[in-house]
């Protein structure tokens, strides 16, 4: 274990920072699946933003994890990328439930893979 785990341990032995930790787990996972996602593409923040019809210090604060973006913003950047997004959630009764979503897709239903909105910034030729 380093030095940065074995800090983070400490500090999240503490239950109030474990809960304020918690609580934000969703923006880093978001932010840092992101960072991957756009640097797997070899696209800079402000090509993300571009192609996202956002702007590059929005960007930035969706990767820092400093913000919880609507649901809508998550489609816009997701679908920049190409990504697609499955939702599992949990009913009353435990049934395992799954949703998928093609953030921003195309009116016309086509699919986008993220080597064409690396080409075309837009997933169609």
């Amino acid at each position: 274990m380093d030095d940065w785990d074995k800090l983070k341990a400490e500090l999240l032995d503490d239950a109030e920072t474990r809960r304020a930790y918690e609580s934000r787990r969703p923006a880093y996972e978001l932010a840092s699946k992101l960072i991957e996602m756009r640097t797997g593409l070899g696209i800079s923040q402000r090509q993300l933003a571009s192609k996202a019809r956002m702007t590059q210090p929005e960007i930035a604060r969706i990767e820092s994890g400093a913000v919880q973006p609507t649901w809508e913003t998550i489609s816009r950047v997701l679908g920049a990328v190409g990504a697609e997004v499955d939702i599992r959630v949990r009913d009353a009764r435990g049934k395992l439930v799954k949703v998928s979503v093609v953030p921003g897709a195309p009116r016309d239903g086509t699919r986008r893979r993220p080597a064409e909105v690396a080409k075309t910034g837009t997933g169609r030729q």
